[in-house]
């Protein structure tokens, strides 16, 4: 199952809430693009000392590449 861009803003938008972030943040938040939503949550875990797991298409192809 594929989820699409609208799912995935969702998804982001509940995981800054669960971070911490308040819900009239939120609202302002979810006029964001998808990128911008999945730079912030990445910011906001990095700077809590989380873990991040990123996928980086343009790495996985120059990796093959070399």
């Amino acid at each position: 199952m594929s989820i699409n861009s609208n799912q995935r803003k969702q998804f982001l938008l509940k995981e800054l809430l669960r971070i911490g972030y308040k819900s009239n943040e939120i609202e302002c938040l979810a006029k964001k693009t998808l990128y911008d939503l999945e730079m912030i949550v990445i910011s906001a875990k990095s700077e809590r000392g989380n873990s991040i797991e990123t996928y980086n298409a343009r790495m996985e192809i120059e990796e093959e590449a070399e």
